[in-house]
């Protein structure tokens, strides 16, 4: 699995995005599920998760794919700079602007971590 984001600084008000792109390392073809409830995308401020795809998905939660070498299933995910909560009823607070390390999580397969920038309201980027 590899993580990517168009983008590492973000002004205030716009949203990150991300892209994980799952192919698999094996001579054959295999079943991985990239629904948005077996694949997240965890945003993190240090070593604390702030954000996590998989609380309250939205859209299909189950997408079963076949992995192949030359072929990339693809998860499009975009963060609106909220906190989230895995019960659904927490309060979704808009988080600071930082420097965040992003990664992809499916079971035990963790992506690269990408970091991302929330630029203040009125900064200029790098």
């Amino acid at each position: 699995m590899r993580l990517s984001s168009p983008q590492y600084w973000y002004q205030s008000g716009t949203t990150p995005r991300f892209t994980v792109r799952a192919v698999t390392t094996g001579s054959q073809p295999c079943r991985f599920n990239m629904g948005a409830k077996f694949v997240s995308v965890i945003v993190a401020a240090g070593t604390r998760p702030v954000w996590n795809s998989a609380d309250c998905p939205q859209g299909r939660g189950s997408r079963p794919s076949v992995l192949s070498t030359n072929r990339p299933e693809v998860l499009r995910v975009s963060w609106d700079r909220r906190t989230s909560s895995s019960d659904c009823t927490g309060t979704q607070r808009l988080v600071r602007p930082a420097e965040y390390k992003a990664t992809a999580v499916a079971g035990r397969l963790h992506s690269n971590t990408v970091n991302v920038v929330l630029g203040a309201k009125g900064a200029s980027g790098p």
